[in-house]
């Protein structure tokens, strides 16, 4: 590669603009090789057609084999593949609600390209207010961006569900800190969790179930509070499904919808 780089480069100054753009074409097809000979995905822009909602699942599902078995695909990047998201614009095929939590970085997760998902993060991957900036950027990625596919993420043992449990299992309503906002607004969540758990459940047992239901809790505030998505979910154009991540195992537990 940099040996045909070099030739071109000496010899540029005597060829037509012509015979320049096919040798340029050439260069650009062999920056997207790795010397390995390693497949290197096309990144989606706007260029590509809207996906469908069971097309971006499946990339997802996808993904996430590769990162459990260590065979990721999206760190390898080339210069013209982020022009082209420069150039083109995006066009992601799902739109992700994730935890803040480090351990669990979506890109990383479902093994994606720059382009392929938007995503927002918070403690707990929750919706907590009709007005708030999940559901404003949820309008933005599934209207101008054209995203069909809405997907909220949990994860196990989530430091926000156990503050929560806590907080809720002490009846201790606090509300000195933003910290103390949110986990009394995960308390409802919790409340459910407790009740499915029965009496004898521990404060983890309580919080490992609440992971779960607080994905369809998001799910289910959506849907509630927001016309535009809750319309393009009932045409058919859109469709919101959830998962909970397993820290341990790095796999995803695809829940439905």
């Amino acid at each position: 590669q940099a040996h045909f780089d070099q030739t071109i480069s000496r010899q540029s100054q005597f060829l037509p603009a012509s015979i320049m753009s096919f040798f340029t074409q050439i260069t650009n097809a062999l920056s997207l090789c790795s010397a390995e000979g390693d497949v290197v995905r096309k990144v989606r822009t706007n260029a590509d057609p809207p996906m469908a909602p069971e097309d971006a699942l499946e990339l997802l599902k996808e993904g996430n084999s590769r990162f459990v078995a260590g065979r990721p695909l999206g760190s390898k990047t080339q210069n013209v593949q982020r022009h082209q998201l420069v150039d083109e614009g995006q066009a992601p095929h799902t739109a992700i609600i994730g935890c803040a939590d480090s351990r669990a970085p979506l890109e990383t997760i479902f093994d994606t390209m720059p382009g392929d998902i938007f995503v927002l993060r918070n403690a707990g991957n929750t919706c907590t207010h009709a007005e708030g900036s999940i559901l404003g950027s949820l309008e933005f990625c599934t209207g101008a961006l054209n995203t069909r596919l809405i997907f909220v993420l949990g994860h196990t043992a989530c430091g926000a569900l156990k503050g929560a449990t806590a907080a809720y299992l002490s009846q201790e309503k606090r509300a000195n800190h933003a910290l103390d906002v949110l986990l009394n607004e995960l308390g409802s969540v919790v409340s459910e969790a407790k009740s499915q758990c029965g009496r004898k459940a521990t404060a983890d047992e309580i919080a490992s179930k609440a992971v779960k239901l607080n994905v369809f809790h998001t799910m289910n505030f959506m849907l509630k509070h927001c016309d535009a998505i809750r319309e393009k979910v009932r045409s058919g154009h859109l469709e919101i499904q959830g998962g909970v991540y397993d820290l341990s195992t790095g796999k995803v537990e695809f829940l439905g919808k």
